[in-house]
C-alpha cells in the first residue's frame, strides 16, 4: 500500500488467522519486494511506487 501522506510504502504479508500483523514499511530510496507467493522475482522502487512516475504514464497522457 503507498501511504503518500506518510511518504512511505506499507507490505502486509503472511495473515495469521484472516488478520495481518504489522506491515512492514519502506521508506523513499528504497525497494520493496514483491511477496515469493506472486511467483516472481521482483523488486518495485518506493519512490516509483509514491511518485506513479511509471514509464506507459509517460508515454500515454490518458493514464
Amino acid at each position: 500500500m503507498a501511504d503518500r501522506k506518510n511518504d512511505e510504502v506499507l507490505l502486509y504479508r503472511d495473515p495469521v488467522e484472516g488478520k495481518y500483523p504489522s506491515p512492514e514499511r519502506y521508506k523513499r530510496g528504497q525497494n520493496v519486494p514483491v511477496p515469493e507467493s506472486v511467483g516472481v522475482v521482483l523488486d518495485l522502487s518506493v519512490d516509483t511506487l509514491l511518485d506513479g512516475d511509471w514509464p506507459a504514464r509517460r508515454l500515454c497522457p490518458l493514464s
